[in-house]
C-alpha cells in the first residue's frame, strides 16, 4: 500500500502540525503571534484550509510561517510542492530578446550533484579526450543554499538575440559567466581600436556584452565586430557602468541563432541615460521592471506560463494576459505562489529578489532546516571514501566555483536528455583556434547519435557542424567533417592543421557531433 503523498490536502495538515510541534508550537500559537500581521496572518481555521484541495497558502502566510518556526521559508514552500529553482530551470529554456541575468542560485534542501572520482590521473596536455576515461561517477552530493545576502563574485547571463554586439564572438542564447570586477575598464588602454576582452555594460536601455575602447578617459565607444551596428559612444557614469568581464561562455552550437539587427541601431542616436536608483520598490514596481528589461509582450509571457504549468502538471502556474497587466499595479505580491514562479521565469527574476521587493524577504525568515523526513527526501548520500577528485580540484582552480544551477540544463541548452561523462570531452591546453570565435575552447559536448556527418558549405564558420572522431589506433580527432563516397574529409579548427581524408569505419569513426562548446576567454 502506498504512502500518501506530502502534497495532498488531506495529509498536508497533519504534516504541517507535526512540524510545528517539533518547535513546541500550536496553531493557536501562530495565530496569536501573527494577529498584527494582515498580509501573513493565520487563522484559527487554517488546518482546515489546508484540507481543501483548491487551497494553498500565501507567500505571507509561509513567511509568518518560517519566522515564528525557525525553519527556512524554501523548506516550507517545498512541503507545498514548490521549487524556486524551477524559475532557474525555465529562464535556460526560454529564449530571450534582450541580454538577461539569470538566477544562479540554489535554493532547495534536495539539490544534489553528481560528485566524480578519478580513474586515473589525468592527462591535461592530450589534444582530446572523453571525461569517462579519467574520471567516474561517485555518490552525489548535496549544495548548500547560497544565501541571498551573500556577496556575489560573478553573473550569469544570457545573450539576447536582438541585444548582440559581441557577435559572432558570443552567440544569442549562449550562458555566459561575468566577473564582477568595477576597475575592469582600467584594462582597457585609451586608443582608437577595440580590444580582445569582452565587457559587462549597462547602458540606458539594459545591460550588454561587447567589446569596447577608449576615446577618451571618460568615455567608451560599443562597437560590433561584424553587425551593421552604428558605434555607441557612453559617457562613463552618467550614460554607462562597467561591471565586469566575460570569462567563460556556454554555447549550443547544434542549432545557433542568428542576431537580429535592430532598427534602433542602424542609425545613430543620442544615448539615453542611466536609469535612477528607486529608493523604494514593492511587487508591481519589481515585476514591471522584469518585464520591461527582458522585452517581452503580455500575451508571450502568459505562453510561457503555460509551457511551464503543463510541465509541472499544475495550472495554478498559468498567468493570464490580464493577471500579468494587473500584478504590476499591485504593492504586494500575487495571492498564489505559483504565479510568482512563472513570473520569475518568463522575465527572467530571482525569486529572491521578487520575495525582498514584495516583504518577505528569504533572509528575514528562519534559517534552521526541516528535518528531511517531513519533507520525504530521499536519505542523505554518504561522502565517497575515495577522497577528494584531483581532476574536480583542478577544474576549480581553472575555472572557480562550478555553476551548479546548470545541473540539469543538459537539454534546455544542448537538447540532450541525459549527458554523461562520454558525452563531454576535454579540449587539450596546447589547442589554439585559427578563428577567434572559436578560441578557447576547454570542453566538447557531443550527441552520439548524430553519426552522419553532413556539411553545410553555405554556412559561416560559427555555424559550421563539428564533429569528433576516433581513429582507430586510439586517439580523437575533431573539426568540420563531411563523409563522401565512404571518406571521411576532416578539416581541423586548430592552427597549422592539415585537411585529412580517412576512410569511414577502416581508419576512423564517427563518435558524433558536437552540440555545445564550454569556452574560456580569459
Amino acid at each position: 500500500m502506498s504512502l500518501p503523498s506530502v502534497h495532498s490536502s488531506s495529509f498536508l495538515a497533519e504534516r504541517v502540525r507535526k512540524i510545528l510541534s517539533t518547535r513546541g508550537l500550536s496553531l493557536a500559537d501562530l495565530s496569536r503571534a501573527s494577529r498584527g500581521n494582515r498580509l501573513g496572518h493565520i487563522p484559527h481555521s487554517f488546518y482546515s484550509s489546508l484540507r481543501k484541495q483548491s487551497f494553498s497558502p500565501s507567500l505571507y502566510q509561509l513567511h509568518s510561517l518560517s519566522a515564528l518556526s525557525g525553519y527556512r521559508l524554501v523548506d516550507w514552500l517545498a512541503l507545498f510542492g514548490i521549487s524556486l529553482d524551477d524559475a532557474s530551470r525555465f529562464q535556460l529554456f526560454f529564449p530571450s530578446l534582450r541580454t538577461v541575468e539569470l538566477d544562479a542560485r540554489a535554493y532547495g534542501l534536495d539539490t544534489v550533484v553528481p560528485w566524480l572520482h578519478d580513474l586515473q590521473e589525468a592527462d591535461l596536455s592530450t589534444p582530446l579526450a572523453p571525461l569517462s576515461q579519467w574520471v567516474g561517477i561517485a555518490s552525489s552530493r548535496r549544495v548548500d543554499t547560497v544565501s541571498p545576502s551573500g556577496k556575489r563574485t560573478v553573473r550569469y547571463l544570457k545573450i539576447g538575440s536582438h541585444d548582440a554586439l559581441a557577435f559572432p564572438d558570443l552567440l544569442p542564447g549562449s550562458i555566459v559567466r561575468v566577473r564582477e570586477d568595477l576597475s575592469a575598464l582600467n584594462r582597457a588602454a585609451i586608443g582608437k581600436t577595440p580590444g580582445r576582452t569582452m565587457f559587462l555594460l549597462q547602458h540606458g536601455k539594459g545591460i550588454t556584452c561587447s567589446r569596447l575602447f577608449r576615446p577618451e578617459s571618460d568615455k567608451i565607444v560599443l562597437c560590433s565586430r561584424q553587425l551593421p551596428y552604428a558605434p555607441i559612444e557612453l559617457t562613463l557614469g552618467d550614460e554607462g557602468v562597467v561591471w565586469g568581464m566575460v570569462d567563460i561562455e556556454i554555447r549550443a552550437i547544434a542549432t545557433p541563432q542568428k542576431p537580429v539587427v535592430s532598427a534602433a541601431l542602424e542609425r545613430y542616436r543620442p544615448p539615453s541615460p542611466l536609469p535612477r536608483a528607486l529608493a523604494e520598490r514593492n511587487a508591481g514596481d519589481f515585476i514591471r521592471r522584469a518585464r520591461k528589461a527582458c522585452g517581452i509582450s503580455f500575451r508571450e509571457a502568459a505562453e510561457r506560463t503555460r509551457v511551464i504549468a503543463r510541465a509541472l502538471g499544475d495550472r495554478r502556474y498559468y498567468c493570464s494576459p490580464g493577471a500579468l497587466s494587473d500584478y504590476e499595479t499591485r504593492r504586494f505580491a500575487p495571492r498564489h505562489l505559483h504565479k510568482l514562479i512563472s513570473i520569475c521565469a518568463v522575465y527572467f527574476a530571482s525569486p529572491a529578489d521578487l520575495f525582498e521587493a514584495s516583504g518577505a524577504a528569504l533572509h528575514e525568515a528562519g534559517t534552521q532546516a526541516i528535518p528531511r523526513d517531513f519533507l520525504n527526501l530521499s536519505p542523505e548520500t554518504r561522502a565517497s571514501d575515495r577522497g577528494p577528485s584531483r581532476f574536480l580540484r583542478e577544474m576549480e582552480s581553472r575555472f572557480g566555483q562550478l555553476p551548479y544551477f546548470l545541473r540539469t540544463a543538459g537539454f534546455s541548452i544542448f537538447g540532450l536528455q541525459n549527458i554523461s561523462l562520454r558525452d563531454v570531452f576535454w579540449v587539450g591546453a596546447s589547442y589554439e583556434a585559427k578563428y577567434s570565435c572559436l578560441s578557447g575552447i576547454q570542453f566538447l559536448i557531443v550527441d552520439r547519435r548524430q553519426k552522419r556527418p553532413r556539411a553545410s558549405l553555405s554556412s559561416p564558420i560559427w555555424a559550421q557542424p563539428i564533429y569528433v572522431l576516433q581513429r582507430r589506433g586510439g586517439g580523437y580527432l575533431w573539426g568540420f567533417c563531411r563523409l563522401e563516397n565512404g571518406v571521411l574529409s576532416l578539416c581541423s579548427i586548430a592552427q597549422r592543421a592539415k585537411l585529412l581524408r580517412l576512410r569511414n569505419g577502416v581508419d576512423a569513426e564517427v563518435v558524433g557531433r558536437v552540440v555545445g562548446v564550454i569556452r574560456k576567454l580569459m
